[in-house]
């Protein structure tokens, strides 16, 4: 197996993963932060959706790095076992 190339691909799977998960914290905080900083401003309207980032583009390529990561691992690894 070419442990650095399945290293690597793990390390894919990861980080996709990770921003992800970051993304998705970030979406469910910014609502909140905007509303606090509302109250204290007490000025103009609240919306939540003035405060939603789109992350599609991110969230997309986190996606394919995750598919990447695991073609490759499977890959990295099934030429060990042949």
């Amino acid at each position: 197996m070419n442990k650095i190339g399945f290293a690597f691909s793990g390390i894919f799977v990861i980080i996709g993963v990770l921003t992800l998960l970051i993304t998705k914290i970030i979406n469910l905080v910014m609502p909140k932060i905007g509303q606090a900083a509302f109250q204290a401003a007490m000025a103009g309207s609240y919306s939540p959706s003035d405060y939603y980032i789109n992350f599609l583009g991110v969230n997309f390529i986190a996606i394919c790095m995750i598919i990447i990561g695991m073609v490759f691992g499977f890959r990295f690894y099934k030429s060990e076992k042949n």
